[in-house]
């Protein structure tokens, strides 16, 4: 893959996340998450449609479905596997202007009562109770989240015995990073890697037993690079709808984030887990 080079040190950290979601249902948004990702369902990670495929048949396999997407920010992945599977779905994160965007997709996918999303720190212990859900979803997410003993030890709690949780982590060390680069892919905002092998030992720490753990770092390379030119073919009606400075930010990320997964310097993983029967 060849991946166009940026200049490391044009890029500051700069507000992603509220301007992202303020522009989320921009007919713009929607033709460039259609060009990259093939089908536009709400999503910004690096989750290949192939995946939420997968994501889906893992749910099925819960009976009764009781969802937890953990930092879920638009929800529109997650609102579509509840479509299909007919689950009820619980979304939360921190950014108020996420949740907002969700309760407006689960409306216009028609499920009201069947989809709940909250404004919540997920770095912290959840407001719901013991064993409350079935399955527990965090997909490129657990980046931003601080202390995972804690967090893996909420979650475990949170799920029902033969519960199941799945997890994605693209900011897993797997070769050398320059603080130039690293300091462009944390541009975003709160930002943790992990070496290789300790989302295992964490969550095996925290009770789960693991039943698989998938590299999937070739789709980052790929989706990042489409994200970054289906952006640039689109820069002059982007430049009306964001200044200079975020959408040069915006691709130095996207750019950089394709050469590290190319290199596998910095990989992604998707892991899935389960709660014990007892």
């Amino acid at each position: 893959m060849t991946v166009e080079k940026q200049q490391p040190h044009q890029t500051r950290n700069y507000e992603f996340y509220s301007a992202q979601y303020a522009r989320f249902r921009s007919n713009l948004a929607a033709d460039i998450r259609r060009e990259a990702y093939g089908k536009d369902l709400g999503q910004q990670g690096w989750r290949t449609l192939g995946e939420q495929e997968e994501i889906i048949n893992l749910v099925n396999e819960r009976p009764q479905g009781r969802l937890l997407d953990v930092a879920c920010g638009s929800g529109g992945p997650s609102i579509a596997i509840a479509a299909t599977t007919g689950g009820r779905l619980t979304g939360v994160d921190i950014e108020e202007a996420a949740i907002e965007q969700a309760r407006i997709l689960a409306a216009d996918a028609h499920l009201p009562d069947k989809a709940t999303f909250l404004v919540a720190d997920c770095s912290q212990p959840l407001p719901f109770g013991p064993g409350e859900f079935d399955v527990i979803s965090c997909i490129d997410a657990i980046i931003h989240l601080t202390d995972r003993r804690t967090v893996f030890a909420d979650w475990f709690r949170l799920l029902a015995p033969g519960g199941r949780l799945i997890l994605a982590d693209a900011c897993v060390l797997t070769g050398d990073i320059s603080k130039e680069e690293l300091d462009i892919r944390a541009s975003q905002g709160k930002f943790h890697l992990v070496p290789a092998g300790f989302n295992e030992g964490m969550l095996e720490g925290a009770g789960f037993e693991l039943r698989s753990c998938k590299d999937t770092t070739d789709a980052v390379a790929s989706l990042a690079m489409r994200l970054c030119r289906a952006r640039e073919s689109r820069r002059d009606a982007l430049l009306e709808e964001e200044d200079a400075i975020w959408f040069e930010n915006r691709q130095a990320f996207l750019a950089t984030t394709a050469e590290l997964a190319a290199t596998a310097r910095l990989s992604r993983f998707l892991y899935v887990a389960e709660k014990p029967q007892s």
